[in-house]
C-alpha cells in the first residue's frame, strides 16, 4: 500500500487535506469518498512518501472482490 493526500474542497472555498493508503492513486479517491462532505469535490491526489510515521485518515478501499462478495457467488462469496 502507498500513501496519498487527497485534497478536496472547492476552488473557491474551503479545502481539506485527508491522507490515505490505497494500492493506486484511483484508488484513493475512493478511500477518500466516505470522509468528504456533500458538495466537495476532489482537488488533487499526490503520492507521499512512507516516512514510517505517516497515519491514514481512512481504511483502504475494498477490492472489486470484497464489494462483490455479497452479491457473487464463488470464491468472492466465500470470503
Amino acid at each position: 500500500m502507498r500513501f496519498y493526500e487527497v485534497v478536496v474542497g472547492s476552488d473557491s472555498g474551503p479545502q481539506r487535506r485527508l491522507r490515505v493508503t490505497s494500492p493506486t492513486d484511483a484508488q484513493a479517491a475512493d478511500a477518500a469518498a466516505p470522509l468528504m462532505r456533500a458538495h466537495e469535490a476532489i482537488l488533487s491526489i499526490r503520492e507521499t512518501p512512507d516516512d514510517g510515521l505517516q497515519q491514514a485518515d481512512a481504511p483502504p478501499p475494498k477490492t472489486q472482490a470484497e464489494e462483490l462478495a455479497p452479491d457473487t457467488p464463488g470464491m468472492a462469496a466465500k470470503s
